[in-house]
C-alpha cells in the first residue's frame, strides 16, 4: 500500500474514533449495533439532534413507505424505517453536514442525488425482489459517501479536483488523495460495520463489473450492480455536477445481474421524476 493510500486510510478511521464526526453519530451506531437495543433507546438518542430527527422523520413520510397515517414521532419512524435505515441516515447527515455554508449548493445538490438514488436502487428492488428495500436505500444513499468525506480530511484542496468528468476524476482522486471517492467511501462504511453488500455497492459504484469478476464462489449480490443502475438512470448521463457518468463495458450483464431490462429502467426513472416536488424538504440544512 503507497504512503498516500495508507494515510488516508488512517485518516478515515479517525474521523470515526475522535471528534471530528458528532458525538451524536457515535451513540447511534452504539445503539444500533446492540442487538439488545430498543426503539426508545434509540429515540433518546436522536432528539438530541433537530436535524437527523427531522430527516428521520420526513424520510418515513415518503410515499415509497405508504404508511397508512402521517408519521410525526422520532419512535413511530424508527419502526417504520428499522435501526439499519436510522443509522444510514445519521451517517449521511453528518457527514454531509461538514461542508462550509458557502458550499452548500454543491453539498444539497450531492444529497439530493444520493437520495435519488437511494430511492431508483428502492424502486428496483421492488420490482425484482432479490433484495430488501431496506438494504437497497441504505446502499443507495451512501453510495456517494466518499466525497463528503473527502472533502472533509482534505478541504478545498478537495473541492479544486471534483470539476473533472467523472472518468477523470476517479483517477485524479487515487493519484492526489491515495484512493477515488467510491473506494475512500467503502473504508469508511466497513469501519461504521455497514453490510458487507452496501459497502461492496459502495466500492463499486461505478465499475460493478470488477466486482462482479471478483466473485469466485456463491452469487454476487444483486445489490452492487442494482445501486450502479439507479446511479446511472438518476443521473441520466450526468452526475449532480454536470459531469458525465461512466458506463460499464459490460452493461448488459449488469443488467441481467441485476435482473431488470430498459423497460424497468425507464419505468424507475420516470416515477422518481413524478416524485420531485414531495422530495424538496429533505435537501435543505
Amino acid at each position: 500500500m503507497s504512503t498516500k493510500r495508507e494515510e488516508l486510510l488512517s485518516r478515515i478511521y479517525e474521523i470515526i474514533k475522535i471528534s471530528t464526526i458528532p458525538s451524536i453519530l457515535k451513540k447511534i451506531m452504539e445503539v444500533t449495533e446492540d442487538s439488545n437495543s430498543s426503539v426508545s433507546e434509540l429515540e433518546r438518542v436522536i432528539e438530541h439532534d433537530q436535524s437527523i430527527a427531522a430527516r428521520v422523520v420526513g424520510i418515513s413520510n415518503s410515499v415509497y413507505y405508504g404508511f397508512p397515517r402521517k408519521i410525526n414521532s422520532i419512535s413511530q419512524a424508527i419502526l417504520v424505517l428499522g435501526f439499519e435505515m436510522v443509522k444510514g441516515l445519521a451517517i449521511s447527515t453528518a457527514v454531509f453536514d461538514v461542508f462550509d455554508r458557502e458550499k452548500r449548493p454543491h453539498i444539497v445538490s450531492l444529497w439530493r442525488h444520493s437520495f435519488e438514488v437511494a430511492m431508483g436502487s428502492v424502486l428496483l428492488a421492488e420490482k425484482t425482489g432479490c433484495v430488501s428495500r431496506d438494504s437497497a436505500f441504505l446502499a443507495g444513499l451512501l453510495h456517494d459517501i466518499g466525497r463528503p468525506i473527502l472533502y472533509q480530511i482534505f478541504g478545498r484542496q478537495y473541492l479544486e479536483v471534483i470539476g473533472c468528468d467523472v472518468h477523470s476524476l476517479l483517477s485524479v482522486e487515487e493519484e492526489t488523495f491515495g484512493a477515488a471517492h467510491p473506494e475512500a467511501g467503502s473504508w469508511f462504511a466497513d469501519r461504521c460495520k455497514l453490510p458487507e453488500s452496501c459497502v461492496n455497492s459502495i466500492r463499486f459504484h461505478h465499475n460493478p463489473e470488477i466486482y462482479l469478476s471478483s466473485v469466485k464462489t456463491g452469487k454476487p449480490s444483486c445489490l452492487v450492480p442494482m445501486v450502479y443502475l439507479a446511479d446511472l438512470v438518476i443521473s441520466e448521463g450526468n452526475d449532480c455536477s454536470g459531469q458525465f457518468t461512466i458506463i460499464s463495458p459490460r452493461h448488459s450483464d449488469i443488467l441481467r445481474a441485476a435482473n431488470v431490462d430498459h423497460a424497468v429502467l425507464d419505468d424507475v426513472k420516470d416515477t422518481v421524476k413524478k416524485m420531485s416536488v414531495q422530495l424538496e424538504g429533505y435537501f435543505e440544512y
